[in-house]
């Protein structure tokens, strides 16, 4: 199935609105050429948010300064302008220089808007896939917000160095979607674009009227100039060719002989790069010891020899060379020595553990990482054979002790690095429920990457929704969430009563609060689920007021229900949502969509849809068996968790056949006895059904509701502590 704590810092909005420009059919341009300075009460630019502006939003000779500090969102005055009749295509242009890399993994800085801000065509920037060292890409997407779900142009960008960016968007009904470009000569130049569904309503039809740029915090520096909005591609692209412009070129080192080496270029230039190295000013070619001769990246293998290696870039404009790089090569036998030691580090739980040492000598060097739980007894970390360890995500096992050894003309380890791992914050379910946000697109990550815990105790009996993986519903005594666990089948599913400690990220799956923990892929078991005891009661369910959650699954009411048990009392079941009659028995081995209405069925009136899904337990749980079963038409009371298939289509998920309780349960008395101050209330609980306690200081009243006790017990049982002279009790269901 299927990310915010970092902190939107500026945002920026430029209208479509009509500028004068050579060209009249441009929608928009800004060359941004303000006085430096803050823009926010030039008369061009106002803050609409916060109420009150921190003017903070500048400008620096003629770029739009994208950075962390800022907080202000500012705009032009907007005209709405809309795209042309018979246009669905928008196109915008903008430089962009970052003087400041991301230091994580980031959102996006840059996408279209509609004139009520449903927004696509997201930009990103990242380091995550580079290939050369200190440099960043660009990646596209349509309406996902983490940038692991983007297409990323794969040119790897240096900073300090001004690159010419072009995005378009498909605006009609199940369009093309957003494309990018990053120094192009033409539209016919490499492009990637956003590989995600265009499956949200808010990525269709939408009328494109802004472009915006925001930033988040630790994502970096960028200036952005130039901007330019119109129909076709020639409209918005204004730069011709130029000769490349290298930003980082070949360094000079110092090696060992039979060492290897990588080198790298990053450059820009408008059009397709060519590269081509050079070894003495001789160009070189693939083979023997050599690979990547016309590429950015240049690998040679088993040095020998002291060289100078140079690249020359080139496009349609001409070519540069870069400064020589001077490798020097010492033929003297050495042992492996470490330049670079790794260093001890404390690690959140869930994120990436990262040791680097990096030795020298003659070559070609080896490395192999080792672990203890204890610093005495070491063994090898199966597959950390490199310079880095790389470990993600990081898991308690995962603490302790940590060396490489590097192997060359000799052997020698390295310093030990401590590894710390810090327990991920323990929350309620309820807490994860307020960080939830009204109308998430699919999937959304709940304050990012941030990994979370929480205790609750498994409601749901068995299968949920699905054999392909396992997802059952647990509750704390602040509201629900299901356990989601990808891959490997059903069989990981607790028995219900389990409580289970669940560490995972958070996630909205449409609008349904998920809790994800990590699997071993060794063996499909969940290592971030621990069971703490069996056979523990259920929380009490809620009867559920069918109408007001049918209507609003998100509001104050919705979220207070939403993945927790609840109850509907008095439900009249169909087979669809016009009122179609139910027929026959439950399936084998399927799953049966039921829709229940709180009176008899009428047009208009809200109804909630009723899932069930009638595999075979994989836990053995045969009570959740429904095969051969007949469809009810109507429930005294219907049990079980509620969850959401969207934001507006909230699912009542009864996961045993019991749930559905047709019939009152019979008369029954309940027993009294009183010790110590402790009164306790017994009596015989007929299965499916739920019970409520009430309670009052006289027979008259006024009764109130104490203790709700959930459908699971066999027994009805309360106990309390009696705080007045006199306490009258009762029992009923539901």
């Amino acid at each position: 199935m299927k990310k915010i704590t970092t902190l939107i810092t500026t945002f920026v909005i430029l209208s479509f609105f009509a500028v004068l420009s050579a060209r009249a059919t441009v929608l928009f341009q800004d060359a941004l050429n303000y006085p430096d300075g803050c823009i926010e009460s030039d008369g061009s630019w106002y803050a609409y948010t916060p109420a009150v502006p921190k003017l903070d939003a500048f400008v620096t000779n003629h770029f739009l300064i994208l950075n962390q500090n800022n907080s202000d969102s500012v705009a032009a005055p907007s005209n709405n302008f809309a795209i042309p009749p018979g246009n669905t295509l928008v196109y915008a242009s903008f430089t962009i220089n970052v003087s400041t890399l991301p230091t994580i993994k980031g959102g996006y800085f840059a996408n279209f808007k509609d004139t009520t801000n449903d927004y696509v065509g997201h930009i990103f920037i990242a380091t995550t896939n580079t290939m050369v060292p200190g440099t960043y890409q660009l990646g596209i997407d349509n309406g996902a917000t983490a940038s692991s779900a983007a297409t990323f142009f794969p040119l790897d960008l240096a900073t300090g160095i001004t690159y010419q960016v072009v995005v378009n968007y498909d605006d009609k009904a199940n369009g093309n979607g957003a494309y990018l470009w990053v120094n192009p000569a033409s539209e016919a130049d490499a492009n990637v674009y956003g590989t995600d569904s265009l499956t949200n309503p808010l990525q269709n039809n939408i009328v494109i009227s802004q472009i915006a740029f925001s930033q988040y915090a630790n994502q970096g520096v960028a200036a952005i100039g130039n901007v330019i909005v119109g129909t076709t591609f020639g409209e918005v692209l204004t730069h011709a060719p130029q000769v490349p412009v290298i930003g980082i070129g070949p360094q000079s080192t110092n090696l060992y002989a039979n060492d290897n080496l990588t080198l790298y270029v990053a450059a820009s230039g408008l059009g397709q790069l060519t590269y081509q190295w050079l070894s003495n000013n001789v160009p070189l070619s693939d083979g023997g010891n050599v690979s990547g001769s016309v590429g950015n990246i240049l690998a040679l293998t088993d040095l020998q020899n002291t060289a100078n290696y140079s690249v020359a870039v080139g496009n349609s404009a001409g070519s540069v060379t870069s400064a020589p790089a001077v490798v020097t090569v010492d033929t003297t036998p050495t042992p492996p020595f470490f330049i670079t030691q790794p260093y001890s580090s404390t690690n959140t739980f869930g994120s990436a553990i990262t040791l680097t040492a990096l030795a020298n000598g003659t070559g070609p060097l080896t490395y192999q990482w080792y672990f203890s739980t204890n610093n005495t007894s070491f063994s090898p970390v199966s597959g950390q054979t490199s310079s880095t360890l790389y470990l993600a995500p990081a898991n308690f096992t995962e603490a302790g002790y940590y060396y490489v050894t590097a192997t060359g003309d000799g052997s020698q380890n390295s310093a030990t690095a401590t590894v710390l791992i810090v327990p991920p914050p323990m929350v309620t379910i309820g807490f994860l429920h307020s960080l939830m946000i009204s109308n998430p697109s699919t999937y959304y990550d709940i304050e990012g990457t941030t990994v979370f815990n929480v205790v609750g105790v498994v409601t749901s009996f068995g299968c949920v929704v699905t054999t392909t993986y396992s997802d059952y519903f647990i509750q704390d005594g602040t509201g629900g969430a299901l356990v989601f666990i990808n891959g490997f089948g059903n069989t990981n599913i607790l028995p219900v009563g389990t409580l289970v400690s669940v560490t995972g990220e958070a996630v909205q799956y449409y609008g349904e609060l998920e809790v994800e923990p990590d699997l071993t892929a060794a063996t499909g078991n969940p290592t971030n689920v621990i069971v703490i005891s069996y056979n523990n009661p259920l929380p009490a369910p809620t009867v559920l007021n069918v109408p007001l959650m049918a209507t609003n699954p998100m509001g104050a009411y919705g979220l207070g229900v939403q993945c927790s048990l609840v109850t509907i009392t008095n439900a009249y079941l169909y087979s669809s949502a016009l009122g179609a009659a139910v027929s026959g028995n439950f399936p084998i081995n399927s799953s049966k969509t039921l829709y229940a209405f709180a009176q008899p069925y009428s047009a208009g009136q809200p109804y909630m849809t009723v899932y069930v899904f009638t595999h075979t337990n994989a836990v053995n749980q045969s009570n959740t068996n429904y095969f051969g079963k007949p469809i009810p038409s109507f429930a005294y009371q219907l049990t079980g968790a509620m969850g959401l298939y969207s934001t507006t289509s909230p699912e009542l998920y009864p996961s045993r056949y019991e749930d559905f309780v047709t019939n009152a349960p019979a008369p029954f008395a309940a027993g009294l006895t009183v010790s110590h101050g402790v009164a306790q209330l017994t009596w015989p609980a007929a299965t499916g059904s739920t019970y409520s306690v009430y309670s009052a200081t006289n027979l008259h009243g006024p009764w109130t509701q104490t203790f709700g006790l959930g459908y699971y017990p066999s027994t009805g049982l309360y106990k309390a502590t009696n705080s007045a002279a006199t306490q009258f009790y009762r029992v009923s269901t539901p």
